[in-house]
């Protein structure tokens, strides 16, 4: 643009002729504002407890605790998905898989122990040996949020070694 105006006061400073000059572009509509959004209604708290209360079957309870679980073990808030991955595999060496662990996991009230008061020292999964620190979990998570988050871990990723409930948590504490 600076080389096309220089030449065009070059011409006119030598005789030439020089272009007319081109009008400038008319502003372009804007387009109508968007109406404002409806107001969003404040989320409603549910007590978890209540909501576990008042499933009848232990199908709905399972289904449940698996959906609960997945949510508790993806959070951000927690480790478990960071350490342990999305898919159970864990990090070699680093922090070990709950894939395929029925025998780490053991039955619910052992499972609820690990997450309830961490776990410190060496320990060997699949022939790899871990020496790390799992942060407790029990000061953070309520017994509905523990028996879904190990229920989730039993039963994910092609482990099916059952469902434990929040009163098997709560013997646990």
């Amino acid at each position: 643009m600076r080389t096309l105006t220089f030449a065009m006061i070059l011409l006119a400073g030598c005789g030439g002729e020089t272009a007319a000059p081109t009008p400038a572009p008319a502003p372009e509509a804007k387009p109508a504002p968007a109406p404002a959004p409806a107001p969003v209604p404040e989320e409603v708290k549910v007590d978890p407890m209540v909501e576990w209360d008042a499933l009848a079957t232990e199908d709905e309870k399972q289904a449940f605790l698996l959906k609960m679980g997945e949510a508790v073990y993806t959070s951000s808030a927690l480790a478990c998905a960071t350490c342990h991955q999305v898919n159970g595999e864990g990090v070699a060496g680093a922090f070990p898989p709950l894939k395929g662990q029925k025998d780490h996991m053991g039955d619910c009230a052992t499972h609820a122990g690990i997450v309830i008061n961490g776990l410190t020292g060496e320990i060997e999964v699949d022939g790899v040996k871990y020496n790390g620190v799992m942060v407790p979990q029990g000061d953070m998570l309520n017994d509905l949020e523990i028996a879904a988050v190990i229920s989730y871990e039993r039963n994910s990723w092609g482990n099916d070694y059952g469902y434990c409930s929040p009163k098997d948590v709560k013997a646990v504490r």
